[in-house]
């Protein structure tokens, strides 16, 4: 008998992920909300469910904590 294959972990608490999305390749990704999220997986379906009224081209989700600022505000 085999044992049992260990399953993935699970992050333990939830965290924002900021969406964005475009509706052609050729122009730039909009900014269109956020999800509450325990990980990559979770945030994917939220964001769907949430956010493709427009049926997008191209959506993706960022975590927040992964979001490096540029120009921070003062």
């Amino acid at each position: 008998m085999e044992a049992p294959k260990a399953r993935a972990p699970q992050p333990s608490r939830v965290e924002p992920w900021e969406v964005y999305a475009r509706h052609d390749r050729e122009e730039r990704a909009h900014y269109v909300g956020t999800v509450q999220a325990f990980g990559p997986k979770d945030a994917r379906v939220f964001a769907y469910m949430l956010y493709d009224e427009r049926r997008w081209q191209e959506m993706f989700v960022v975590r927040r904590a992964d979001v490096v600022p540029v120009v921070a505000p003062e």
